[in-house]
């Protein structure tokens, strides 16, 4: 309650802070409520059972297990977009999650600079545009289902200090934009790779993940009944695992290679959306990971039954070639109820399968089931 009200108050000084300046307020929430519907043989202590664990963030580590909560997924973010000249303008948003206790903090901040009609230069921190949903994964209202698939968005870091240069254009009767970005990001007290240190019986202080030289680009290409994305970019990383007693574990860095293409079409009362993804590591064991996501929409009026299906896998093709290290799928439906102009219930079911290798502890997370439901809104 204490952070909540923390919330409140920050955001009140916000607007109010910002009342004689022409300055346009928004934004979003999740109040989501959700458990897991059994128990699992614990893959990491053979013998042993433990309750169902259904992680659906695993950047926040914010996770179900038998027990009801609201904590793993409920979100507050408020966004002010401050006009600070002609063409010049600055972005704040300030963000509380239940994980975190609903403890504020500004994850984005930039400011954008309108060059031309079509050309746009933006400065700051935002998220790494990834995934088809990353830049905006926690907008619950603008996608169906209760989450992007957490077995896709799963990265160590999502977001980077940089620049971004953006050139809209038409082509071909087409809507086209293209997106250049370069940029860093040091996350200090990593929260995912901690969990999963102590999960594996390490007892680290602190894990900081270091991605740098991060550059790609992106192309959107839209018509009347589709929107494309293109993706590819690559980055440095170095992660520093510091022990109780102050030494650090060896790591030696390397380079990763991303590539992606998502998006959605639009089928008569039907929408298919899509994101296919490889990731390749230049480590000594040439380490991949491809994932894919594919998901049936169908639009009756203000309800949206939805499937969806996603897989992420780990290979190695240097060495000794091996396939299917890490691997698990998650199936999930759903029924999205636009009960309001601005909000939206919704129902979820999921099932996580773990395909990991178990005799080298690569299924580490387990089976689990998963029922959430609760609402996404905007103002």
């Amino acid at each position: 309650m204490k952070n909540l009200l923390t919330v409140t108050s920050t955001i009140a000084m916000l607007v109010s802070t910002c009342a004689l300046a022409d300055v346009n307020i928004s934004g979003y929430g999740s109040i989501i409520a959700g458990k897991t519907l059994g128990t699992v043989d614990d893959p990491l202590k053979p013998g042993q059972t433990r309750d169902e664990i259904f992680t659906a963030d695993f950047y926040d580590v914010g996770q179900y297990k038998n027990d009801l909560t609201f904590k793993a997924e409920s979100m507050f973010a408020v966004q002010a977009v401050i006009d600070l000249a002609d063409n010049f303008s600055a972005t704040a948003q300030l963000v509380a999650k239940g994980v975190d206790d609903f403890e504020p903090e500004f994850d984005w901040y930039y400011v954008t600079y309108q060059a031309s009609e079509n050309l746009r230069f933006m400065a700051g921190r935002r998220n790494i545009p990834m995934y088809y949903f990353s830049e905006f994964s926690e907008v619950g209202y603008a996608y169906p289902w209760m989450r992007p698939p957490s077995n896709l968005y799963w990265w160590q870091v999502t977001q980077f200090n940089g620049i971004s240069a953006m050139y809209d254009f038409e082509m071909g009767g087409f809507s086209n934009t293209v997106t250049f970005f370069y940029g860093n990001e040091y996350s200090d007290d990593n929260v995912e790779m901690l969990y999963y240190n102590k999960l594996y019986g390490g007892n680290a202080r602190t894990v900081n993940e270091f991605w740098t030289d991060i550059t790609g680009m992106n192309w959107n290409i839209s018509g009347d009944s589709f929107d494309l994305r293109f993706v590819y970019f690559t980055n440095d990383r170095d992660r520093e695992t510091i022990q109780q007693d102050g030494s650090i574990d060896p790591y030696t860095p390397f380079s990763q290679t991303f590539m992606g293409l998502g998006g959605n079409v639009s089928l008569n009362q039907f929408t298919l959306l899509f994101d296919i993804n490889m990731v390749d590591y230049d480590d000594n064991v040439g380490t991949e990971f491809p994932t894919y996501l594919l998901s049936l929409v169908y639009n009756w009026g203000d309800y949206q039954p939805y499937i969806s299906y996603s897989k992420a896998d780990h290979e190695r093709t240097k060495g000794v070639p091996t396939e299917d290290l890490e691997e698990h799928y998650v199936l999930g439906y759903g029924l999205r109820y636009n009960f309001l102009p601005n909000a939206a219930f919704k129902i979820q079911y999921d099932k996580f399968v773990d395909q990991g290798h178990k005799p080298t502890g690569w299924a580490y997370h387990g089976d689990s089931r998963a029922i959430t439901f609760g609402v996404d809104f905007v103002f």
